[in-house]
């Protein structure tokens, strides 16, 4: 939690806050500094949790917009499909029609 304040650390800044605030308002800086943490925490927090819901919004926003490609990709595919059998089916009946007139 405090990273790398260690033992020694923590007994003298306890020292110079005794130092500076004195006995009776050692309690009152304590709870101060509590709130304040604990603030910082709740501040850092939501923070946290609006990037993760903004990253979170982009990656759908991404995957959203590859799926209206392939969509319109599939679209197109059928599309040509689809003039291929017409164009298919337009040179049999072509086919047909000559077949007919050379007959009669």
């Amino acid at each position: 939690m405090f990273g790398s304040i260690g033992f020694p650390e923590l007994v003298l800044i306890f020292v110079v806050v005794l130092m500076l605030f004195g006995p009776k308002k050692l309690p009152e800086f304590a709870k101060f500094f509590g709130k304040a943490m604990r603030e910082f925490r709740k501040t850092v927090n939501e923070a946290k949790a609006t990037i993760e819901d903004e990253i979170e919004k982009a990656d759908m926003t991404k995957d959203i917009n590859e799926f209206k490609q392939d969509l319109k990709e599939i679209t197109s595919i059928e599309d040509i499909t689809e003039k291929a059998d017409i164009a298919k089916d337009l040179k049999e009946i072509e086919k047909d029609i000559k077949e007919v007139t050379r007959i009669g």
